[in-house]
């Protein structure tokens, strides 16, 4: 009897240290995931997109490992955003459903979001751009989600930009007007965001309001831009209001906008007025 106690005993033992292992192995691949998701958005604030690339891949496999461990609406979640940051966003919504789920109250609406945004994509692409128009206008209204308002906000101005450029003068200035109020209501909520100022300058721009369209670009660059490849293209939008400006200013006012000019590119590292830091490489 005292043996049989003593066996099951050992046996309790053993099965706990086994729950505790696979507790523990869950809980190390959950900090990793997390872990390589800080480390993607870093590298991606430093523009070393695949560094980004390779960091946020780790942490999806890491959220996947501790999802199939342990299934928790943390796990599901991160895999959603690390999915997100991987132009994966089918897969994204599927797991923020599951994180919705497991407890994840904004997963569902998360979710939501990402599917009216490829709606609207897709009806864009098969040439019902109205429509898509009217979906991305209320995923910038009414979406609480940074990413999917962001993505909208990028299709609906790249393709209003496209459409307003071939209309009449008044009627173009009528619709650039429009588009700006729209963005600059995102910029209000949330000025500490980059990629709107990013937008603004585009339309002033299109606007031939160089001053206020560099300026804009400035504050882009000094925010910080989600890619790469739009702060490039934000820097070039920069030389070319300077280039804009230089033809179009009197000497005083010249002057006085090139000092201005100056002491950013001296902060920025620029070789000269209308050389990126990036150029050199």
């Amino acid at each position: 009897m005292k043996t049989e106690i003593r066996r099951l005993t050992v046996w309790q033992f053993v099965g706990l240290l086994l729950i505790s292992a696979g507790v523990v192995g869950c809980a190390s691949h959950l900090r990793e995931a997390k872990f390589q998701y800080v480390q993607g958005t870093e590298h991606r604030r430093g523009y070393r997109t695949e560094q980004a690339l390779v960091s946020f891949a780790r942490a999806r496999l890491e959220a996947e490992r501790a999802s199939k461990r342990h299934p928790s609406a943390q796990s599901f979640m991160l895999m959603g955003l690390a999915e997100l940051e991987l132009d994966r966003r089918v897969d994204a919504e599927r797991n923020f459903r599951k994180a919705f789920a497991h407890g994840f109250d904004k997963g569902e609406e998360w979710a939501a979001g990402l599917s009216l945004l490829g709606t609207a994509v897709t009806l864009e692409k098969f040439g019902l751009a109205e429509a898509a128009s009217d979906f991305y206008l209320h995923l910038i209204e009414k979406s609480k989600f940074r990413p999917v308002t962001i993505l909208a906000a990028q299709h609906h101005v790249e393709k209003e930009l496209l459409r307003i450029r071939g209309l009449e003068s008044d009627l173009r200035g009528r619709e650039l007007t429009r588009l700006l109020k729209t963005v600059l209501r995102l910029a209000e909520k949330e000025p500490s965001c980059g990629f709107y100022h990013y937008l603004l300058s585009q339309i002033r721009s299109h606007q031939e309001e160089y001053r206020t369209s560099l300026e804009s670009a400035v504050l882009a660059r000094e925010l910080g831009l989600p890619q790469q490849e739009i702060m490039r293209d934000n820097d070039n939008q920069i030389v070319f209001c300077y280039r804009q400006l230089k033809r179009e200013l009197d000497p005083s006012q010249w002057e006085e906008f090139h000092a201005f000019y100056m002491q950013w590119i001296r902060r920025w590292n620029w070789r000269g007025p209308e050389e990126p830091e990036w150029k050199r490489r």
